[in-house]
This record gives structure tokens, C-alpha cells and sequence, in this order.
């Protein structure tokens, strides 16, 4: 039996084809289950900042506080607008006022979350409709802790950002 008569006879046969596909499949299937966790973590982490961030803003914007920029006076005795951006950052990054476990293991820092308001002097005389009241913005950055994934293909770090605007309203 010759060369050529033996490849052809290589060629018929079926046993073993499907183990042969898989080893070619395989490292694609893999890699795509591996993207997708990542991809699923990402989403789920930057979903956590934002909902912090959300509730941050919501509760500066609802404090019976004013911020600096008003120039409304709070009554005497009241709590200073400074510690409620404390505790806001806290709801932010910890999901309690007074903070203990951080809801994510890499975002632990309360420098990283920054509030400002807009305009940065508000305004004096407040228009209807919500023209004129202050915009309150809270912002928060924290790096994503891959898989390894992002890593083994060259990836460099990532850093996740969120923002979320209120109204201020009293």
C-alpha cells in the first residue's frame, strides 16, 4: 500500500473527528467564557459604585443642610453640610451612613469619591422648575481587580469612574 493510498484511506476515516474539533474549538471556547466572567465583573462592580454614588448624591441633595455656596445660613445647632458629605461618601463606598464593610474589597478610599456643586456660587434667587438650584454632583473612581484575565492578554489597569447629578431641594 503506497503513500498516496493510505492518506486517502486517512482521509475516509471518521473515527476520532470529534475529539479532534474540540481540540481546535477548545482554547475559543475557553478564552470567550473567560472574557465574559471579566466582562460580567466589570459590569457588576461598576454597577455597585454607581448605585453608591446614587444614593450619595440623593442624600446630599435631601439633608436639611446648605451647601456653602447658598449663602443660607443653617440654624444654630444644625449639622454642618461638611459632615454630611462625610457620611455621603461613606454611603457611597460602604452602604451605611457610618461605614464598616466596604462593598467592594478595592474601593475603600473616601478621597476617591469628590462632590461639587453647580454652579460652584448657586444662586441667590431660586426660579421654578428647578432653574437655579443647585446641581449637587458626586463622582468616584476605583481600580477594577481583573481575573487575569485582561493581564494575560496585555491589558493595562483599568479604573472604573462614575457620576450621578441631584437637585439640591429644600
Amino acid at each position: 500500500m503506497g503513500l498516496l493510498a493510505h492518506l486517502r484511506q486517512l482521509g475516509r476515516e471518521t473515527r476520532g473527528a470529534a475529539l479532534v474539533e474540540f481540540t481546535l474549538l477548545a482554547p475559543v471556547l475557553i478564552s470567550l467564557m473567560c472574557g465574559l466572567a471579566e466582562f460580567s465583573l466589570a459590569l457588576r462592580q461598576y454597577h455597585i459604585m454607581e448605585k453608591g454614588v446614587r444614593d450619595a448624591a440623593r442624600y446630599l441633595a435631601a439633608v436639611p443642610a446648605h451647601p456653602p455656596c447658598t449663602g443660607v445660613v443653617d440654624p444654630v445647632g444644625a449639622p454642618a453640610w461638611s459632615s454630611y458629605v462625610t457620611q455621603a461618601k461613606h454611603l457611597a463606598i460602604y452602604g451605611s451612613l457610618s461605614g464598616s464593610t466596604p462593598l467592594l474589597r478595592t474601593w475603600t478610599n473616601p478621597a476617591t469619591v469628590t462632590l461639587s456643586t453647580d454652579p460652584p456660587d448657586c444662586v441667590a434667587n431660586l426660579r421654578p422648575l428647578g432653574g437655579g438650584l443647585p446641581r449637587i454632583t458626586v463622582t468616584a473612581t476605583a481600580p477594577y481587580v481583573d481575573l487575569g484575565m485582561l493581564s494575560a492578554v496585555g491589558v493595562s489597569p483599568i479604573t472604573l469612574s462614575v457620576s450621578h447629578e441631584e437637585l439640591k431641594v429644600w
